[in-house]
């Protein structure tokens, strides 16, 4: 991670938001994987949260990219190459899930220590950089509270 936060400081511009959020669907697809091999339901619950971070992820880097990429064709193009850094990821969790369960927990937890960290480091300090609004915040907890009552309806 803090390799992650000196990338950024040295990449600038489209290029370094391209190559943060290329290595960060990248971990989040690593994540995925080692969610599969530790069960069928944390796999399941991860992939349906990833899949609408990459979704709002997708969004925000198509709006970045369309201020400096004239080419519609060549932003389609760059999301679909960000996209398959996914399955990469999962791919590359495989040998993961030979090891015996202790080590599969401590890679998960591993995982989304850095999933957290990038969540408070980054994105919470961006969210304040604008006037609170109450409905955001309720939409966080309205989320969180979706997401445990699908685990539980999933059993």
């Amino acid at each position: 991670m803090l390799a992650i936060r000196q990338l950024e400081r040295v990449i600038k511009g489209p290029a370094g938001l391209l190559t943060l959020v290329g290595v960060d669907i990248l971990i989040d697809g690593l994540v995925l994987g080692i969610a599969f091999a530790a069960g069928a339901k944390a796999g399941l619950l991860l992939t349906i949260a990833l899949s609408v971070e990459v979704l709002f992820l997708g969004l925000a880097v198509t709006t970045e990219l369309s201020e400096t990429v004239k080419s519609r064709m060549r932003i389609v193009l760059i999301i679909a190459a960000l996209v398959v850094l996914l399955p990469v990821g999962a791919f590359i969790a495989t040998p993961i899930a030979s090891l015996p369960a202790h080590y599969i927990t401590g890679f998960l937890s591993f995982g989304l220590i850095a999933l957290l960290y990038l969540v408070t480091e980054e994105l919470l300090v961006e969210a304040h950089e604008t006037p609170d609004r109450p409905w955001v915040t309720a939409m966080f907890f309205v989320g969180f509270l979706l997401l445990l009552s699908l685990e539980e309806v999933i059993l």
